[in-house]
């Protein structure tokens, strides 16, 4: 049974990025070489980037990737290496992994399921590859295999490929064929995006597929934020004899990260027409069993906080420098969400700072022009994130006092404004066209919205000044209902918490401040911000505004939402099964309120919902039509439906 070195890699790459894309892969392959790596498994479409979209159209993008993979291949002396990226076969395009060995392009292996789910829209671009088949491809005139290949490389060993989304086909998945005809390792290149607790499933499914071929496993994922919206845990496993044996530090800074382990793998020795000889003897070795160390943090009962911070964390540094911004600003109210996003901002900087240091901090942002002027975090936060506190006769003492607090903690520059004079120019102008006074009885919204509306220019033009980042401040539970002010709280290039309800964002807060990750400072600045009742401040202070009288309790709205868009429950089921899980609490008046209500204002609110800045995709889940859940802009609305 022979011993060799595989290893899996993550690449944090950028749609189209030819060069930038062609480095990364390259370093990992030459890192992998230097640790004697025999196989080494790359993510799916990473010479390309998978969020590539329509651009996957053109003859252009594959031309491209060709010509990188070209390049790549004089650089595998000695190792077999899988790398992932877009290939034309009679007139239809297939989501590949390009077997390379020993500088030999050997064998393009298509994927067979594909992922057309969620922000998944493979099928838009790609053909599923049928299992079983096998044809040629010419290219620069060379005959290269292409289909359901086995590659033998080496010493008896067969190796199989199963791409992403074929690990969750269940009795379908290529892992069990390929085990039948005696592969005894599989490389899985995937880009599956971050969603609370998947990587667990990741996981099982790289143990499963280990023990369906009796041998080893290799999962690749992409790492970071590639595109705009989705976000890459960069999580890579080696499996194993039932358990995960090597996996990588996700939420990685870094540019890329590989993992190996020496294994023990059975030899077959068997010769059939679908089997492709590689061009390299891979070499055995005496190297000791690798000892997986995992992360404390992945063990933590408090998980998703952990991943959330992580992962928005990430997300936002990403953003920033491929974006080429030189900092962010928030208009930040003292409230829930727009300090949950200031505080995040100092997370990213935090964590990239523990794993980088802050002279790989200052790498990774070398493009902006005053980076070099700064030399620690606390130089650095003032330049990078800007906040606004825009106050008016509305605004209370406690949440002045609260953004206040957290800016200095977190050492943002800070301004504190007074709107009234802007508000009232803008009511005087409107009352003089109508030739009446306006009035919180006849105008409520009209008044409520102009406030929210006139913060916009004020923060557009920090963001202009400074060449930032704008942050919405706008999350999932005030989406569905269309509880916020278009061209006001929703303005911004980004919408970091737009995937996450209130409920949990509230949750979280409380775990910053207490708790925490370990890689970051307790957000003791939150102290005063988790103390208040979440309001939009919008109307007078004697009317003690408060969201969730507004619309209603959120873990209510929460479940509605879930209940209806995730579970797909008609109203009627939806509104009997809130009464069920409810009814201790409220009246069953209330909540047939509560869920006539939801469904007007959702019905009602989805343009607003397709105006939205791109927002982070966090839970299994989202309301984005753009890339998630589609709705009618214009409908008879659901409401009708609900009995009363």
């Amino acid at each position: 049974m022979p011993r060799i070195i595989v290893g899996s890699g993550v690449v944090n790459q950028i749609p189209l990025d030819w060069e930038g894309n062609f480095v990364r892969i390259l370093n990992v392959i030459q890192e992998a070489q230097q640790f004697h790596v025999s196989i080494l498994c790359l993510p799916e479409l990473c010479l390309t980037g998978y969020g590539c979209e329509d651009q996957f159209y053109s003859s252009f993008t594959e031309e491209q990737s060709w010509s990188y993979l070209s390049k790549l291949i004089p650089h595998t002396t000695d190792i077999t290496v899988f790398v992932g990226l877009p290939i034309r076969f009679a007139g239809k395009l297939y989501n590949v992994s390009a077997c390379i060995s020993n500088k030999k392009l050997i064998a393009l292996i298509p994927k067979q399921h594909l992922a057309n789910d969620g922000i998944h829209y493979e099928a838009r671009w790609f053909t599923p590859w049928p299992a079983g088949q096998r044809n040629h491809i010419f290219k620069d005139g060379i005959k290269i295999p292409l289909g359901d290949y086995r590659v033998n490389i080496g010493n008896g060993i067969l190796l199989g490929v199963e791409i992403c989304q074929d690990a969750w086909e269940g009795e379908n998945r290529p892992a069990i064929s390929l085990g039948q005809r005696g592969v005894s390792l599989i490389c899985n290149p995937t880009a599956s995006h971050f969603a609370f607790g998947k990587s667990q499933i990741r996981k099982k499914l790289a143990i499963d597929g280990a023990e369906i071929i009796n041998g080893v496993y290799l999962f690749a994922n992409l790492l970071g934020n590639e595109s705009g919206r989705v976000i890459f845990d960069g999580d890579a496993y080696i499996a194993q004899n039932g358990r995960i044996i090597a996996e990588s530090n996700r939420f990685s800074f870094a540019d890329s990260n590989l993992i190996y382990s020496a294994v023990d793998l059975q030899d077959f020795s068997i010769q059939e027409d679908d089997i492709i000889k590689s061009n390299t003897v891979v070499s055995e070795t005496d190297q000791p069993f690798t000892e997986n160390r995992i992360k404390p943090w992945e063990d933590s009962e408090y998980i998703k906080e952990e991943e959330f911070a992580r992962s928005i964390s990430l997300g936002l540094f990403d953003y920033l420098r491929k974006s080429k911004s030189f900092g962010y600003v928030v208009s930040l109210s003292g409230g829930a969400d727009s300090s949950a996003i200031s505080s995040l901002c100092f997370m990213a900087m935090q964590l990239a700072e523990k794993e980088l240091g802050f002279e790989g901090l200052k790498q990774k942002l070398a493009y902006i022009p005053w980076m070099n002027s700064v030399s620690d975090l606390r130089e650095l936060m003032p330049k990078l994130l800007t906040t606004i506190y825009q106050g008016t006769v509305n605004s209370s003492t406690d949440t002045r006092q609260s953004a206040k607090e957290l800016a200095e903690f977190i050492g943002s520059t800070h301004f504190e404004i007074d709107i009234d004079a802007l508000v009232k120019g803008y009511r005087m102008l409107i009352e003089g066209a109508i030739d009446r006074t306006l009035s919180w009885e006849t105008d409520d919204i009209t008044l409520q919205n102009v406030q929210a509306r006139v913060r916009s220019p004020s923060a557009w033009m920090f963001a202009n000044i400074n060449n930032a980042l704008l942050l919405a401040t706008s999350n999932r539970s005030e989406g569905s209902v269309g509880y916020s002010t278009m061209d006001g709280d929703t303005s911004g290039s980004i919408s970091p918490i737009a995937g996450i309800d209130k409920t949990f964002l509230r949750k979280w807060l409380t775990w910053a401040e207490t708790l925490g990750t370990d890689a970051c400072d307790k957000m003791a600045g939150l102290h005063r911000v988790n103390s208040l009742e979440p309001s939009a401040e919008l109307r007078p202070l004697g009317s003690h505004q408060v969201d969730e009288e507004d619309l209603m309790p959120y873990p209510i709205l929460n479940d509605l939402e879930r209940l209806a868009f995730y579970d797909r429950k008609s109203p009627e089921e939806c509104q009997k099964l809130i009464i069920e899980m409810y009814q201790s609490k409220f009246s069953k008046d209330q909540l047939i309120e509560f869920t006539h209500r939801f469904y007007r204002l959702w019905a009602r609110n989805q343009w607003k919902r397709e105006r939205y800045a791109p927002g982070f995709h966090v839970d299994d889940y989202s309301l984005d039509p753009k890339s998630w859940l589609r709705f009618p802009i214009l409908s008879a609305g659901l409401e009708k439906d609900l009995p009363q």
